[in-house]
């Protein structure tokens, strides 16, 4: 029983004074310590305060890039805290992006746990005790999910006492938190499968009446739907600008997509569970616990084509509802037909605020992407003020450059590529020129342009360093939601971030139209995709050559969709989303061990022999770093061969274990009915 109130009181969501501790303003009154004056009935006396509630669980939901960790001292991670700082919203990998375990990056951040901890092998349930890098943690009384879930419901409940705010207002406002509660719960339920399902406040005077045990997979989806489907009832399709970034009807709905899209997919929607491992109820566990519910925490049990089915009636009332409002939702489209017209469109669809396109944005306090540690984790120059740029987080893989076809759809792989003297050419003629625009707005690329000169990625060179410096050393370096680097762009950019965006929701839809047989469906919105940076539709006959080769997995259930069609919405997602995080759910939902396994690559630059080198300050401008001073870009490059990056531990010792996160072990030791996942 103590241990059981240990864990119970921290991860409820109390209206008592206990859950006024972690909502901290800024302001002078309302930091007083709780049972002073800091009361529920004092915080929700007021709209002033009451909003805030709201906004402090907004500030729990999570980012794909790094924030400062100002969750220091221990125990401070997510505090609201006007006059400070906020927290990283969960571990996230130590400031790695999602995406660094995946085939898209390569992590050489020297103390990031991307690299030295998932792709090492050193993961496992005890180090989830810890919380501090995982990529998403689960322990109640740390993880920032918790604490945005406590702070909506207490939000909910309430928000009706407050004085000074109307009927509708309040209604909306609930309407945000219920969308909050959903996406939390989606978090968790991609990287756990059933998770515990918390339906309202618990204090102390009710904890005992609670039942905290883990839910099924159906369970826990069933609950995210049903949050949504509130949501969706009570909010507004669209917002004004002054309301840019609060949750909509558009929100709560694209939400229901991407859910009902992970749970159709053959992760939970098999015939077979992912893992032959079978887990039990330990210790006080198998209290609260049905013995034939536990495979079903992890796994649906059967295949349905039906929950595909789902995803297409949810897509359509997406869209259909757009529509009825005027379609406000768009994407973002170029100004003209140049690739740098599509550059300058697709550059801004993911970051730009009140863009249309954007559905959830989370950014952060920082009023521009310069004060957030993407400068260190994902930076390219020494310059600019600080050497203290390009710590190796962003080193992205051959693999996926070679995701980009040319411009004009057909297929160029760089293994296959040969300049006039073997691989050597100028920099005009690099093996990267002429693909698809959405290459040079993700990826640093050798002489694309770069705060007015070409992007130095050979060894030695102003973006690429030393031929053993971290920050580059694929060859690549990510160049997304950094793009120059300089005043006009990344300094004075607002530090926003697309959560959910329309053309996820595109994606989605061609996904789950190909798989419930539609075909020509698929297409369409597939190409909705493709053609706002203009590569030309995709058809039978391009889906023959842009997948050929290919290793395309097949599955034990009676999948109707076109598996090459299939594989190339995959693809067109990692292109599409890169550093949106969507790439790691979509290789487990689709359960790609193959692509977990795959060697990656990575490529090194040099200058030929008697090449230019940087010169003097020979044009007297005092900066040396000028164009004018390098003579570099009229002088012959070399292209290795694909170079092997180290060999990730999943390669050699691949276990399905590794589709979802295993649960804290001390969690499941407290015997409140939390089951680990198999393998762990």
């Amino acid at each position: 029983m103590r241990n059981l109130l240990k864990l119970l009181i921290p991860v409820s969501m109390a209206i008592s004074a206990i859950a006024c501790s972690d909502l901290k303003f800024g302001d002078a009154f309302l930091e007083k310590a709780p049972g002073v004056d800091v009361t529920i009935d004092t915080i929700f006396s007021s709209r002033l305060y009451a909003e805030r509630v709201l906004v402090s669980a907004y500030s729990t939901l999570r980012v794909g890039y790094p924030i400062h960790n100002s969750a220091w001292p221990p125990g401070t991670a997510g505090l609201f805290n006007i006059g400070g700082a906020y927290d990283r919203a969960t571990g996230q990998l130590d400031n790695d992006n999602l995406d660094a375990i995946t085939d898209l990056m390569n992590s050489h951040n020297d103390w990031a746990s991307g690299g030295q901890e998932y792709a090492a092998g050193n993961y496992s349930a005890d180090v989830e005790n810890g919380v501090s890098w995982t990529k998403l943690g689960f322990a109640p009384d740390k993880e920032t999910h918790w604490i945005g879930i406590r702070r909506s419901f207490l939000f909910i409940e309430n928000v009706d006492r407050v004085p000074d705010m109307t009927e509708q207002e309040k209604t909306v406002g609930k309407g945000e938190a219920y969308c909050i509660i959903a996406t939390h719960y989606l978090d968790l339920l991609r990287h756990f499968g059933g998770v515990p399902l918390l339906k309202g406040s618990v204090g102390a005077d009710n904890v005992m009446d609670v039942d905290f045990h883990r839910c099924t997979v159906e369970e826990t989806l069933d609950y995210v739907v049903e949050l949504c489907d509130k949501a969706a009832s009570m909010l507004p399709w669209t917002v004004p600008a002054e309301r840019d970034g609060h949750l909509t009807k558009a929100s709560a709905m694209g939400l229901k997509c991407r859910a009902l899209l992970f749970a159709a997919s053959p992760l939970f929607n098999a015939n077979v569970a992912y893992s032959a491992n079978t887990p039990v109820a330990k210790n006080m566990n198998a209290e609260h616990v049905n013995p034939s519910d536990i495979e079903k925490m992890y796994w649906y049990g059967d295949y349905k084509a039906e929950r595909w089915q789902k995803v297409v009636d949810a897509c359509k009332a997406f869209m259909d509802e757009n529509a009825a409002n005027g379609n406000p939702y768009k994407l973002v489209q170029a100004s003209g037909t140049t690739s740098d017209d599509y550059r300058n469109a697709w550059n801004t669809c993911y970051a730009d605020r009140y863009n249309g396109e954007i559905l959830i944005q989370t950014g952060r306090h920082y009023p521009t992407l310069a004060e957030t540690y993407l400068r260190c984790y994902f930076g390219v120059s020494d310059d600019h003020g600080n050497t203290g740029r390009g710590y190796g987080g962003g080193c992205v893989t051959l693999n996926f450059v070679d995701m980009f076809t040319k411009s004009d759809g057909t297929v160029v792989k760089y293994e296959d590529w040969s300049g006039a003297s073997g691989r050597t050419s100028k920099i005009e003629n690099d093996p990267f020129r002429d693909r698809d625009p959405r290459l040079y707005e993700s990826v640093m690329i050798i002489g694309d342009h770069f705060r007015g000169r070409p992007a130095e990625m050979w060894v030695g060179g102003l973006e690429r360093g030393a031929e053993l410096a971290n920050r580059a050393i694929t060859g690549f370096c990510s160049r997304k939601y950094i793009w120059d680097y300089n005043d006009e762009t990344f300094m004075n950019r607002p530090s926003n971030y697309s959560y959910l965006r329309l053309a996820e929701i595109y994606l989605t839809y061609a996904e789950a139209l190909n798989e419930t047989g539609n075909k020509a469906e698929a297409y369409k919105w597939l190409n909705k995709v493709r053609q706002r940076v203009g590569l030309p539709e995709m058809n039978d006959a391009l889906l023959a050559q842009v997948q050929a080769g290919k290793h395309i997995p097949t599955y034990a259930e009676p999948l109707q969709g076109d598996p090459k069609l299939r594989e190339e919405i995959l693809d067109e997602r990692a292109r599409e989303l890169y550093f949106e995080e969507n790439r790691w759910y979509d290789i487990v939902r689709w359960k790609r061990d193959d692509i977990f396994k795959k060697t990656l690559y990575g490529i090194k630059i040099t200058i030929a022999e008697g090449g230019g080198v940087r010169t003097a300050d020979t044009n007297n401008d005092g900066v040396i770093d000028d164009r004018d001073d390098i003579d570099a870009f009229a002088s012959t490059f070399v292209y290795s061969a694909p170079k092997a990056e180290a060999t990730r531990y999943w390669a050699k010792h691949w276990d399905t274990k590794w589709y979802l996160s295993a649960f804290p072990t001390n969690e499941v030791n407290k015997g409140y009915g939390l089951v680990q996942n198999p393998g762990w």
